[in-house]
């Protein structure tokens, strides 16, 4: 599950993009200048630098900072704005790590900062459980790259350090959220802001309130004991795959992306490895069995119908009680029989995703358009050939 909403005025990015009239969003080769603003931001005044990416004069702006977070906004909350020569570059990872000293101070709340491939781990929670979770993005994001490029699709170098934010109770999790302007569901454990860019969670093995309650320090045994439980993992690795495709230009983060792929894709990877003692994961040919048997289930239906077009058209469908269930399911299986079975049409497909920009116009016809460039018209055939490969999984 992907959270969008950032801002005071609780307007989403893709809000923006039927009514932005003007749009900052420059090539690879181009190089924009730095910006620099002061606003009105969750009640409190902020000054940020980096570069605006969307502007309407009746709507409001979208301003990317250098450590990658998007602020969206209406005009009323800019206080000053000023650019000068300096070009606009994300932020180092040293860079980034003073600035995260500051939005967490250490005399605040303990945080600790420790550094994983590309990513930066911020956290309250024990030492054993925040190096288990730095290992596992460290690996995810390695393998992940590798078996995307060698099925032929074009990623890159992530342009910010990528930060995960590890708290020690779900109590300071749940706060941290709401300050981050998400409304979780009760079972939520962790999520991936594609505003801010960052992953939140909270050490679900108990580790820190089991060391302060017994005075002791947690070990890897009991990481080990954590692992042994691995539907406690599946969320977290399903937000860290999201984070990663963000980043590596799977799905453009200023762009539309239907959410079937987005979460086919995180469904996709989200399966635990027991066998991995290492990290509780590792990439492979996994059969998410708890979404197989919720998809049978559904395909069980003797009256129904097609559900593919349905849910590439709607996005809806993933966030009603009604059909989540059913479409994570079906978007899961979709994306596992296509990496199976017709891996050159998902690749292009992927592709044409890939070429969406900010003012991409994003509909129904278009994505079904996009679908059967790739895929076929012939949406029986497709159904009948998916519905058997299901029944024999």
């Amino acid at each position: 599950m992907v959270a969008i909403f950032a801002d005071p005025d609780k307007m989403s990015f893709r809000f923006f993009l039927p009514c932005l009239v003007f749009l900052i969003l420059f090539p690879a080769e181009c190089v924009s200048a730095l910006e620099y603003i002061r606003f009105r931001h969750s009640d409190q005044e902020r000054n940020e630098e980096g570069r605006f990416i969307l502007e309407s004069p009746d709507e409001g702006f979208a301003f990317e900072s250098r450590e990658g977070q998007i602020y969206v906004s209406r005009w009323r909350n800019l206080i000053s704005r000023r650019s000068d020569d300096v070009p606009f570059e994300p932020y180092s990872k040293e860079e980034m790590i003073e600035r995260l000293k500051k939005d967490f101070p250490p005399d605040e709340g303990y945080y600790y900062l420790e550094m994983y491939g590309p990513f930066i781990v911020v956290y309250t929670t024990s030492r054993a459980f925040a190096n288990w979770y730095g290992r596992l993005l460290e690996k995810l994001y390695n393998q992940y790259v590798m078996h995307w490029k060698r099925l032929g699709v074009e990623l890159t170098e992530p342009k910010f350090p990528m930060v995960a934010i590890v708290l020690s109770h779900e109590e300071r999790y749940r706060q941290y959220a709401r300050q981050d302007g998400q409304n979780l569901l009760k079972e939520q454990c962790a999520y991936y802001h594609k505003l801010t860019n960052r992953i939140a969670m909270y050490d679900m093995s108990g580790q820190q309130a089991f060391q302060e309650g017994n005075q002791r320090r947690a070990t890897a045994a009991d990481t080990q004991r954590f692992l042994a439980q691995p539907d406690n993992i599946r969320t977290v690795i399903h937000e860290a795959v999201h984070q990663v495709g963000y980043n590596t230009g799977m799905h453009p983060r200023h762009s539309p992306n239907p959410v079937w792929i987005c979460e086919g894709l995180a469904i996709f990877h989200e399966v635990p490895d027991p066998r991995a003692r290492d990290v509780g994961w590792t990439l492979g040919p996994h059969i998410n069995r708890p979404r197989l048997t919720q998809l049978r289930r559904l395909l069980a239906n003797p009256s129904l119908e097609s559900p593919i077009q349905k849910m590439i058209q709607d996005d809806t469908l993933f966030s009603n009680p009604e059909t989540a269930l059913d479409n994570y399911a079906l978007a899961w299986g979709l994306t596992y029989f296509f990496v199976k079975r017709r891996q050159k049409e998902l690749v292009a497909y992927l592709e044409v995703l890939q070429t969406k920009t900010p003012l991409s116009e994003d509909h129904a016809e278009i994505r079904i358009g996009d679908f059967e460039a790739c895929f076929g018209d012939d949406w029986t055939k497709l159904y009948r050939e998916f519905y058997d490969y299901i029944r024999r999984l």
